[in-house]
């Protein structure tokens, strides 16, 4: 598939993911025809949901590739640009035995913002790892990770069905910092949009990645970057896509001074 149409497809299902709209077990038929129409509108190709299905599974072993590469020896990740740096004698090592690894490293890992929105929740990584010929493309009940102590051999219908609920995972407030600071300096109209930022339900606008994306003058790594951020932050997502057009503006550019101070 061209890269134009894995950017649109990932990009497409990466704000279902955004939108609260993919169920908690991956995405239904329902979502890859949608998705197929959607590419085939705008590329004017004919795809059929089973590929898109394929594609996607594609995008999840590229996912899981890259975060079993983010641990080889002397590999420093860079968050911020999506990058697995290793210096030139870790490099050769490393690429003299697997040289289809080349690609992943020293250079930004293209669309990796839009995989972690799809993937980030729903793949373990290690020996935990899902089966990535079933990631996400069906209604597959994904596996969830946990401790298993011994116990009695079997559970009645209410104890495995509060079993089988996934543990809502803990968020760090670290990376609110720069954000936070940036919305006391945006003026009225964005402090009159704070409020917002309370509300403790997890609910994503589902124009996000569009307006987001109509935001010109950023590469698309900028924008990806952001994206991932709002979708980790709900509240903040509600807040900045509740705003006028220029205090966007001036939060994009905000946050992509403060991430990527040598691009500005």
């Amino acid at each position: 598939m061209d890269i134009s149409y894995v950017h649109f497809m990932l990009s497409h299902l990466a704000n279902l993911v955004a939108s609260g709209t993919r169920s908690s077990s991956g995405f239904k038929q329902v979502h890859l025809r949608e998705c197929a129409r959607a590419l085939n509108e705008k590329f004017m190709t004919d795809l059929t949901s089973d590929q898109i299905s394929n594609h996607l599974k594609n995008g999840g072993k590229r996912f899981q590739k890259i975060n079993e590469l983010r641990e080889v020896s002397g590999a420093i990740w860079d968050e911020d640009n999506f990058i697995i740096s290793l210096a030139d004698k870790h490099y050769n090592d490393h690429v003299q035995d697997h040289k289809g690894n080349a690609e992943f490293f020293n250079k930004p890992l293209v669309n990796y913002g839009e995989m972690l929105t799809i993937f980030g929740s729903t793949m373990a990584t290690g020996k935990y790892a899902r089966d990535s010929s079933s990631v996400l493309g069906t209604d597959d009940v994904a596996t969830e990770i946990h401790d298993v102590d011994d116990g009695p051999p079997t559970m009645d219908h209410d104890e495995r069905s509060s079993a089988s609920k996934p543990k809502k995972a803990k968020t760090s407030g670290h990376d609110d910092e720069g954000l936070i600071g940036a919305f006391e300096r945006v003026g009225d109209k964005l402090a009159a949009a704070i409020p917002k930022a309370g509300t403790p339900d997890n609910h994503i606008p589902v124009d996000l990645f569009q307006n987001l994306n109509s935001i010109l003058g950023f590469v698309r790594i900028h924008i990806s970057h952001y994206y991932a951020y709002l979708v980790a932050n709900p509240h903040i997502a509600r807040a900045f896509n509740d705003l006028p057009f220029e205090n966007k503006l001036d939060l994009v550019a905000m946050y992509v001074s403060e991430k990527f101070p040598n691009s500005m």
